[in-house]
């Protein structure tokens, strides 16, 4: 099943398809940040916050861009990695990881 299909199924109210995507994201993102971060930990506490985002927004994402949204989304709080480009602040913009 298609990440598109399991976010609309989580929004229709089907709290597995929501499990079924972290399952499916969840170590990824958290090795992406730590890239970044070189902070397991911290890695893991912006994956969580990515997801409860999800969770509390609901945000409408276009077909085809839940893996790019996911992505793009926890790259904003890595802003403040010197590896991610960025030295002003954790939530300081994009970074370049």
């Amino acid at each position: 099943m298609t990440d598109d299909i399991l976010y609309r199924r989580y929004l229709g109210g089907d709290e597995d398809s929501l499990s079924a995507l972290m399952e499916r994201h969840g170590d990824k993102l958290t090795l992406y940040l730590d890239g970044c971060l070189h902070d397991l930990h911290e890695s893991e506490d912006l994956m969580i916050e990515v997801f409860a985002y999800l969770i509390a927004k609901q945000p409408r994402i276009r077909d085809g861009g839940f893996r790019a949204y996911l992505y793009r989304s926890a790259r904003r709080p890595t802003a403040s990695a010197p590896r991610c480009g960025n030295t002003t602040g954790r939530a300081a913009g994009l970074g370049s990881c």
